[in-house]
């Protein structure tokens, strides 16, 4: 299917003589990324961007071992992964279509609440074996705001760094990974009530964040300086009016 219906690289300039120049290096690239970090905006998204890595090392490593391996058994496993895989599939082709229509915040607002309403449930369920359909539906609402985080947060890096998309992708990635690191690294040495607040105190976080620039887009959107109220050139980085 790959063959037969991606665009090849030749349409977009890529392969022809002239293209591969120094500003396609690896080093530019890599000098690209690490300047993309010293960007306001994408200080603001670091942490709802390590918290992505975070959750998906946490329903990988720690919900499989920490609650359906205790209760149900190894055997479980990967029946209950199922259910995640199944509903994040399913949310991530509904919330790129719905986006259309309802806009990007009240989708993240679905995922955040899904994602804090089942840490705080988490905190004080006592698992039971003999009520498995508890073990599945709690996977499945966390791939429904894992499918939030994958469509939303990727798709709003596209929209703000349209100039920088290699370089802004890159730190998305690099964070991701991040919080992946750190998810399965702290797992033999913490409880999971401990981590679950990890989790819980990084998407406050992440959301503060979050918002603050996406009221910062919405007014760059509608051409007025959120903190001072006067017309920005839109031509222009959003950070910088005049």
């Amino acid at each position: 299917m790959v063959i037969v219906f991606l665009d090849p690289l030749k349409r977009y300039g890529e392969g022809r003589k002239g293209a591969n120049n120094e500003n396609n290096s690896i080093k530019s690239y890599i000098l690209a990324t690490f300047h993309q970090m010293q960007r306001p905006n994408q200080q603001l998204l670091i942490p709802l961007t390590i918290y992505i890595g975070l959750e998906q090392a946490w329903i990988a490593a720690e919900y499989t071992q920490a609650f359906v391996s205790c209760a149900m058994g190894v055997n479980m496993i990967g029946f209950v992964m199922i259910s995640w895989g199944v509903f994040d599939s399913i949310s991530c082709l509904l919330f790129g279509w719905i986006m259309k229509y309802v806009g990007r915040s009240p989708i993240i607002f679905i995922g955040a609440s899904a994602n804090t309403m089942l840490i705080g449930f988490k905190l004080y369920w006592r698992p039971e074996p003999q009520y498995p359909i508890v073990f599945y539906a709690l996977a499945g609402i966390w791939g429904i705001g894992d499918a939030v985080w994958v469509t939303q947060i990727n798709g709003f890096y596209g929209l703000l760094f349209r100039r920088h998309k290699e370089a802004a992708f890159s730190n998305y990635r690099l964070f991701e990974s991040v919080g992946f690191v750190v998810g399965f690294t702290y797992s033999s040495f913490l409880c999971a009530r401990a981590k679950l607040y990890i989790m819980l105190l990084l998407l406050i976080i992440g959301l503060v964040g979050y918002l603050t620039v996406e009221v910062i887009y919405q007014n760059r959107v509608s051409g007025f300086s959120l903190f001072v109220g006067i017309n920005c050139d839109k031509r222009r980085d959003y950070w910088k009016c005049r």
